[in-house]
This record gives C-alpha cells, structure tokens and sequence, in this order.
C-alpha cells in the first residue's frame, strides 16, 4: 500500500503529528556526526599512510554521495509507505560505517565512509525534512530550522565523543561504535514516523517556470558559495587551528564551537525566515563567514582561528538554513523534495571542491592561508548574490 498525496500529513489537530519532528530531530542528530569529520584526519593518516589531500578526498565524496541521496530519495515519496523510508539510511550509513572498520585499507574508507555512510546521510536528510515540515505545515521556516539544526548539534556532541573514542580506541572501533548508534536511531524514527501518521505525498517533478526558476538559480549560487566557505571549514576546522598555534584541546573547543555555530545558525535563520525577508537573513549569514576569515588571516594565531571557525559555523549554518526554507517559501511544498534535491547539487559541488582544495593548498604551501582567502572571496561573492533574492515572500516581486 502506497501512500497518497491527499494523505500528506494526519489532521493538524492532532497531536501524534509532532512524533514525525522528533523522529527527524533524532536521526539528524545521529548523522550529524558527518561533521564532526576532522577528528577522524591525523587518526587515518597515520593508520593509512596517505596525505592530507587523500584523506580529504573521504569527506569530499561523502558529500557527493550526500548529495546523490537527497537527490534520489523524493522518487520514492508516495510510492512506499513513509515510514519504512528512513531504512534506506540506515541500512547505507550503518552498513557503510561498518566496512569502514572491517577494511584495513584506504579503499574500504572511500567506500564505507565517503559513499556509503554519505548517502546514508543524504536519503534520511531529505525524508526527515520532510516529515519536519507535515508536522508544522504553518510555520516552514522553523520546521527546516529545527530538523537542519539537528544535523549541526549531533557534530557538537560528536565532536567530544568520537574524539575520545579515537584517542582510546582507534578509529576503527570508533566507526563500529557509530554504526551501532545510528542503527538505533534509526530503528527508533521508523517506529516514531510510523505512530505519526505522517504520510508524504508524491513530489511534483513538473519543469518550474520562469520565475521561479530564476529564483532557484539565485538560491543555487548562494548556497554553492556558502557552502563553498563552510566546508572547507568544516573539513579542515581542527587542523587549522593546530596550524595556526593552538593545542589539542583548543582544537576541540573549535570544532566544538563550529558545531554550536553550526546548529544556531540553521535553527535561527530558519525561524527568522518565517518573518524577515529572506534575502536580510541570507546577506547575515555570507557577512558573518566572510568577517570570520577575516579575522584569523589579519591575527594569525590559535585563538584568531578559533574565532573564525565559531563565525564560519555560524555562516554555514545560517546558509544551510536560508536557502531550504527559500524555496518552501517561494516555490511551496508540492515540489520541496524535488527542489531541495536539486539545490544540495550546489551543496554536493562545494563539498566536492572545498575539503580537496583546503587539503591541496596546504599541501603545496605547507599553509592553510590560501584555502582561507579563497573561502573569504566566496563568502564576500555570495553577499552580493543574496541581493538579487526576491525582496518579499511573492517570487515575481
């Protein structure tokens, strides 16, 4: 029995409805310790015997298949019953996190953790914003808020937790020990979205018109530029600020302060979102990472870089909320998992690039000065980028 798009979500009356956002709350929080990433770098490069370009190339292709997943996902959405979606992740991630434990080579990492357990991520992501968004259909902004949130406040748990994990245990065991964690997360969401009620409709796949195809060009850009910035932040956070003069534990409390950075900024501008124009709150979050880097290029120390990944976090987490909620803004909720799908491609691209490009200037300069000014550029190009987004909640204004 399939699901039917006039069954999209129980009446708003009901209360069981709010099961489906504390299903998505939860599993998000699990697969955010994707970005918890760099404590995983110095461990596999001395396990495995590669460089910094290599083992970046791991998180670059987790976020392809990041990508791949929220990409393929909505095709299932009303041809299968929704609770049984979030399976698919579970199955990909836990699995995946698994074979990169078992395996004692570079392959079994690129296989487990940067196709599997990325498109793990990537088919849950997208089923749980969806769930978020039947569960408070009046207010979108705050439903992507607080899933999207979610993703970012798992790496600052994350961050403590693998790190200690892989100081005492390795990182094999610490892979093995996430794969058991996500795999009761993940059983736990498909009971909770099964009580819920929650049925998602089948996604309007229809070419969009003209305005509203200029809008998603905009968000694209933004988002690409954004996230340009923000991960290359993110793949290289606690290195940086070793780099630059910090200790191990400011490390932590870097990566630690991105995560915090990370999740506020997805849950504020997604809230804002719903009551301030969207291209104020997007222009905020470019302004923000861009002053960040600035910051740790004009004071070139551990506690300048500190600063900066806490305002990088921040901007890639208010950019990774703005732009959803755009398009469930302008565009509607008809075809959200199809757009959101399609915007994560500029998400994928960045991915792709920044980690590898972070990894690769700082191999060839022995500095991670260069990776930071291209991250400053892009963040100063995506302000502008952001003026050009409709001025009210109406597309063709």
């Amino acid at each position: 029995m399939t699901d039917t798009p006039k069954d999209s979500a129980p009446a708003p009356q009901s209360p069981r409805r709010f099961l489906g956002l504390i299903a998505g709350i939860l599993l998000n929080m699990m697969f955010g310790s994707l970005y918890a990433w760099s404590v995983f770098i110095a461990g596999l490069e001395q396990d495995l015997g590669v460089l910094r370009t290599d083992v970046s190339i791991v998180f670059s292709l987790a976020i392809v298949s990041f990508t791949f997943g929220n990409f393929v996902i909505p095709f299932a959405f009303g041809r299968m019953p929704t609770a049984l979606l979030p399976l698919f992740g579970l199955i990909a991630g836990a699995g995946g996190l698994a074979i990169a434990a078992m395996g004692d080579g570079y392959l079994a990492v690129i296989v487990g953790y940067g196709l599997l357990f990325g498109l793990g991520c990537g088919l849950s992501y997208n089923v749980v914003l969806q769930t978020g968004q039947a569960a408070l259909p009046g207010n979108p902004g705050l439903a992507n808020g607080l899933i999207i949130s979610a993703f970012a406040a798992g790496g600052v748990a994350a961050a403590y937790v693998l790190e200690m994990s892989v100081a005492t245990n390795g990182v094999r065991a610490t892979f093995w020990m996430l794969a058991l964690a996500i795999t009761a997360a993940g059983a736990t969401a498909i009971v909770l979205i099964a009580l819920s009620g929650i049925r998602l409709p089948r996604q309007h796949m229809g070419r969009p018109d003209r305005h509203s195809g200029r809008v998603m060009k905009v968000v694209w850009l933004g988002f690409f530029l954004g996230a340009l910035a923000g991960v290359l932040a993110i793949g290289h956070a606690a290195a940086i600020i070793v780099h630059f003069g910090g200790v191990a534990q400011a490390a932590v409390i870097g990566v630690t302060l991105l995560s915090v950075g990370n999740a506020t900024g997805r849950l504020v501008s997604g809230w804002l979102a719903d009551y301030v124009a969207v291209r104020s709150v997007a222009g905020i979050s470019h302004l923000t990472g861009a002053l960040g880097f600035i910051v740790v290029l004009a004071n070139p120390s551990g506690e300048g870089a500190v600063v900066a990944m806490a305002m990088a976090g921040v901007a890639y987490g208010m950019t990774a909320g703005i732009y959803p909620s755009a398009i469930s803004i302008f565009l509607g909720r008809e075809s959200y998992g199809r757009n959101f799908a399609l915007i994560l491609t500029a998400w994928g691209a960045a991915g792709l690039l920044g980690p590898t490009l972070g990894g690769y200037f700082y191999d060839l300069t022995s500095d991670y000065r260069v990776s930071l000014e291209l991250a400053c550029i892009a963040s100063i190009l995506a302000l502008f980028n952001a003026m050009r987004l409709p001025k009210t909640r109406d597309p063709q204004v």
